[in-house]
């Protein structure tokens, strides 16, 4: 079962207190959520995805730890009103941990990773309208660039978007294999550490979720949900996410405090065990107590 990144990190940034009401705005497999559980803490937790969801309720369930938790299919930029509908309308803490678990990144029906051969969906919620197949074939070469370059900060955008539109002219473009072995072949001289697909396939996966305009909208929402005091968790795996969370602690001011400076980073430890791990970044804010709500 997936191990979530920073866990003993987030868990003490939250300080977890018995009797408290938490959100995980990004349940996963269940990993965070079980430690609040496990310390007394009340749970709602989020999640588009239907695989994470009964994930998630199967390991607490089991663990005996159902009775302070409720689940909820939602989008976490509808956080407010789903906190209000499930009686979490103040709380103590507030965790997003924007990184895809290994069950996702390994489910042939999400199809958002290329270590295997997965239908070109990326999709987490199946009712949104369009797959990264289909902004993939139908999206111009001007478009595509545009895509790679904005929202996965590719240097060779160009040069991948031309070598996408002369294959699909041969074959429409509908696995991840097709696509990363287009990409491999586009991008001779990649860093080594990076698979050269890693950048074009996030792009993909922000855009066909919208996850960046999501986060941006969810996270203010979140702050009004803040106790006095409450705090607010939020693991970012690169640069574009990391800046909406800066930026959010800058509009929100003066009812919202970083509590660290600096993003707290994995250990050498971390890493070891968990090589996905070494995006992560940790920021950490906070209710002030005379804050307005």
């Amino acid at each position: 079962m997936h191990k979530p990144v920073l866990l003993d990190e987030t868990i003490k940034a939250l300080q977890v207190k018995k009797g408290g009401k938490y959100i995980d705005a990004t349940l996963g497999d269940g990993g965070h959520t079980l430690e609040i559980l496990r310390l007394g803490g009340r749970v709602l937790g989020l999640d588009l995805d239907d695989g994470s969801l009964q994930r998630a309720c199967g390991r607490i369930e089991k663990e005996g730890l159902s009775g302070k938790f409720v689940s909820v299919k939602g989008n976490f930029k509808d956080i407010e009103n789903l906190a209000l509908q499930n009686g979490f309308k103040k709380v103590d803490g507030i965790l997003y941990d924007l990184g895809y678990s290994s069950s996702q990144l390994e489910d042939d029906a999400v199809g958002i990773s290329f270590q295997s051969d997965q239908p070109l969906d990326m999709r987490l919620d199946k009712n949104l309208g369009v797959t990264a197949a289909d902004l993939i074939n139908a999206s111009s070469g001007k478009e595509l660039t545009n895509l790679f370059s904005v929202f996965g900060e590719e240097r060779y955008s160009k040069t991948i978007a031309k070598a996408i539109v002369e294959a699909r002219k041969l074959k429409r473009l509908e696995t991840t294999k097709q696509l990363a072995d287009v990409v491999a072949k586009a991008s001779p001289g990649y860093e080594s550490r990076l698979h050269p697909a890693t950048r074009v396939f996030q792009a993909l996966r922000i855009v066909v979720n919208d996850e960046l305009e999501n986060l941006k909208i969810s996270l203010p929402r979140a702050a009004r949900l803040l106790l006095p005091g409450g705090r607010i968790a939020v693991i970012c795996f690169h640069s574009l996410e990391d800046r909406i969370a800066k930026q959010f602690k800058q509009s929100v001011q003066p009812d919202i405090a970083a509590v660290n400076d600096k993003p707290i980073q994995p250990s050498q430890h971390q890493l070891d065990e968990n090589p996905r791990s070494r995006s992560a970044r940790l920021r950490i804010y906070e209710k002030i107590e005379n804050g307005q709500n």
